[in-house]
């Protein structure tokens, strides 16, 4: 345990010297606009039609619950309020399928920006 907590603190003030480097810097600041920026602003692109239609299909589910809340009262039969709404929801597959796609490019874009 002693072992490696002295090969750490070697290692972090290896890296903090390193860093105050301008050479360093530069390097480091010239990878990440060769490779984690094109590769983001790719990303982006990639996602951002889909992220436009989730959001206009969570606008219509939004919508689609306010008129089903002004068909039923949510507070005079909530059970059939909840009923209707998740039958109307559930016949709006595509917003599922989205945010499927959303949260697993979220998880890429993280794993690749490392």
């Amino acid at each position: 345990m002693l072992v490696s907590k002295l090969f750490y603190n070697i290692a972090k003030v290896t890296v903090v010297e390193l860093a105050k480097k301008p050479e360093v810097q530069a390097k480091a600041a010239k990878i990440v606009e060769g490779h984690v920026v094109p590769g983001l602003r790719a990303g982006w692109k990639k996602a951002e039609p889909r992220l436009q239609k989730a959001k206009s299909s969570l606008i219509n589910a939004t919508n689609d619950v306010a008129s089903i809340a002004n068909e039923i009262d949510p507070r005079e039969n909530p059970k059939r309020f909840i009923s209707e709404a998740a039958k109307r929801l559930r016949d709006q597959e595509s917003i599922q399928s989205t945010l499927t796609f959303i949260n697993h490019n979220i998880a890429f874009f993280s794993l690749k920006s490392l």
